[in-house]
């Protein structure tokens, strides 16, 4: 059977994606991700109210997502490279970082034939994932 995987690292990763989901937060992200930026040029970069912007800071600031660091009235934010890595590490678990297995492409698998068909449920019997190789294996259903 493919492995299923822990409904902590599932319910982690369903967090991450919520937080990241929000259009202006993931712009925000995106532009630390490149530079250190002030609040200036996140308004400038973004077409963002100010109020908006300071906002979703906060947000990310309470996370632990972003740090600040004054400098005479200007205060630089940057993200926190341990604070993204945690963030981040449930959903690299759940998916492959670049190109997918080639397990993983369209018409690779003839799991199911090689077992013969449960005929109560019209799938595979248990036990037919034994016969895959072991990345494959690791792939989440849930």
């Amino acid at each position: 059977m493919l492995a299923i995987r822990d409904g902590a690292t599932i319910d982690e990763a369903i967090e991450a994606l919520k937080f990241l989901g929000d259009r202006n937060r993931l712009r925000i992200l995106s532009t630390l991700a490149r530079a250190e930026t002030c609040v200036c040029d996140l308004i400038d970069q973004l077409d963002l109210p100010q109020p908006l912007v300071s906002y979703h800071l906060r947000k990310l600031r309470d996370a632990g997502l972003v740090r600040g660091r004054r400098q005479a009235q200007w205060i630089y934010y940057s993200l926190d490279p341990e604070a993204w890595r945690r963030l981040v590490a449930p959903l690299a678990g759940l998916f492959p970082l670049g190109d997918l297995p080639p397990e993983a492409a369209f018409g690779a698998s003839d799991r199911c034939a090689l077992v013969p068909a449960d005929p109560g449920h019209d799938t595979c019997p248990d036990g037919a994932g034994d016969v895959l190789p072991a990345q494959v294996l690791a792939w989440d259903i849930g």
